[in-house]
């Protein structure tokens, strides 16, 4: 099957590797949702009183408090709860996301202390235009509003806006580091190719009509009557349905077993399946299709071109943890 490799990459903002610091709002109680016994006993766990001085984390001279950190992964604790299997499953993912975001901090501080120690400075005004955008944004105006919230995240208007100052500047370094265009070589691309050439190739699609009766409506002798007008049963569209262009490999295997070596015009073997008794009709096909070098080479090249900023990103990290002071206590 024909994999997507044309689908374009994208790279998210530090805002958003920070989980969207500065775009959430606190949700709903979570014993509202069905499946909050999931999460009820590990939410009084997170619910127990953290206090400012227990370190989540020390990079250099800056501390990382676990107020903070919990205050961040609480954002996102109704929508772990929704997606976890199990109490054991739902506390695993929290544990998770709780390194994710501490990670996040910990390279904000890095990438700030870089941009400092280099000269850098951020406008005053910048800092101001994205402090009113935001009350306007999120609270339309209402600085009332605003300072509730920032009161019920235990936070200063001070503590908001160098947020505010430190993600502009990780999101301006960080886009730096990534900007420009890499080039990518012919040789490489070629070299690509050859490497994932099944990535390039189209499976032969076949469209599918799907002839079924219930079980429930009829009994097994009115079904085998009816089994010999399957053609005349599908040119008049009654019981028929359209499954549509697909690949046989992708269908479920007593499809994909019936259909396969299958021509245009022609019938599977009754198929009893879930209390109910289909044919699938073969009505039009599309060959395999293998993709040239010239008609993916544009793909390929913005595939590795965005591949190569990420990694330049990754590696500018890396250096700065390697010369940093981090020490982890979560």
């Amino acid at each position: 099957m024909f994999r997507k490799v044309f689908s374009k990459i994208k790279i998210g903002s530090f805002l958003i590797i920070l989980l969207g610091v500065f775009q959430l709002e606190a949700t709903a109680n979570l014993t509202e949702d069905p499946n909050s016994e999931i999460a009820e006993q590990s939410m009084l766990e997170l619910q127990t009183p953290v206090y400012a001085d227990d370190v989540a984390a020390i990079v250099n001279n800056e501390i990382i408090t676990m107020t903070k950190l919990m205050q961040e992964v609480s954002y996102f604790i109704p929508e772990i709860q929704k997606i976890s299997r199990s109490q054991a499953d739902f506390q695993k993912k929290v544990r998770e996301c709780q390194e994710f975001v501490l990670n996040a901090f910990i390279e904000r501080i890095l990438v700030v202390a870089d941009f400092k120690s280099k000269g850098g400075q951020m406008s005053d005004h910048y800092e101001k235009k994205e402090y009113e955008a935001y009350i306007h944004n999120r609270f339309d105006d209402d600085r009332m509003a605003f300072a509730k919230h920032l009161r019920a995240n235990g936070q200063s208007v001070r503590e908001f806006k160098k947020d505010i100052r430190e993600n502009a500047i990780a999101n301006f370094v960080l886009s730096e580091v990534q900007r420009s265009k890499p080039e990518v070589s012919p040789a490489r691309i070629k070299e690509y190719y050859e490497e994932h050439i099944q990535d390039f190739i189209l499976d032969r699609q076949i469209f599918v009509k799907k002839f079924s009766l219930s079980k429930d409506n009829y009994t097994d002798e009115e079904l085998q009557t009816k089994l010999p007008n399957l053609e005349q049963a599908i040119k008049s569209g009654d019981n028929v349905s359209n499954i549509g262009w697909v690949c046989v490999d992708d269908m479920i295997p007593e499809f994909a077993n019936a259909l396969r070596g299958l021509g245009v015009g022609e019938y599977t073997p009754p198929i009893f399946l879930n209390g109910a008794i289909c044919v699938l009709f073969v009505a039009d096909e599309k060959p395999a299709k293998k993709f040239t070098l010239d008609e993916v080479s544009d793909d390929i090249e913005d595939m590795l071109a965005v591949k190569y900023q990420k990694e330049a990103k990754e590696n500018y990290i890396k250096k700065l943890k390697e010369k940093a002071y981090i020490k982890i206590f979560l």
